[in-house]
């Protein structure tokens, strides 16, 4: 059985990470049930395996599925295993470009979708401004504005000084201060 010193350190995880608890898991065992990695990681062992077999650590997890698609148990490749380190390095290397073909593909669907999303985006804003506008010419929102301003907004006399004149009132609401 390999243990974790006989690897290349440049592939091993911190000691102590979930990624390293995981690949500890996987090196002891043939396969390990996904419930089992749900119970021990909390269900949080997405971050683990994505850590694991990333573009950093490149190890090559084979996902055990049913007919159904779902995933019921993970192991390593087994030429992770074998001793060998010309197959270590090949497993290695097949999961760096499937990785690297994964980046690139989601790299251009942001791309083809960039100008989509600005597009909505600007719709959106679009759509607000209309809102407000429409709240500035609605009836009942003046009418409620209105009434706010009746019974908020102070009375101030300017002074004959400012005017020219004996003095003048003007309603008006006090200015906000920025904060």
């Amino acid at each position: 059985m390999f243990t974790i010193n006989d690897f290349d350190q440049c592939y091993i995880p911190k000691p102590n990470s979930q990624a390293y608890k995981l690949l500890l898991l996987l090196l002891e065992n043939n396969e390990v049930l996904e419930c089992e990695l749900t119970r021990i990681f909390n269900g949080r062992q997405r971050s683990p395996l994505q850590s694991l077999g990333g573009g950093t650590y490149c190890w090559n997890i084979i996902n055990h599925t049913n007919d159904k698609g779902v995933i019921f148990a993970r192991s390593l490749d087994p030429r992770h295993k074998s001793g060998s380190k010309l197959d270590d390095a090949k497993a290695r290397a097949e999961r760096k470009s499937e990785y690297k073909q994964d980046s690139h593909k989601l790299a251009k669907q942001g791309r083809i979708r960039e100008s989509t999303a600005f597009l909505e985006s600007i719709k959106a804003k679009s759509e607000l401004a209309d809102l407000v506008s429409d709240a500035a010419n609605d009836d009942y929102y003046n009418q409620q504005t209105e009434n706010e301003k009746a019974t908020t907004a102070p009375t101030v006399t300017a002074s004959s000084s400012n005017t020219g004149d004996e003095g003048s009132q003007t309603n008006h609401q006090p200015k906000k201060e920025s904060k």
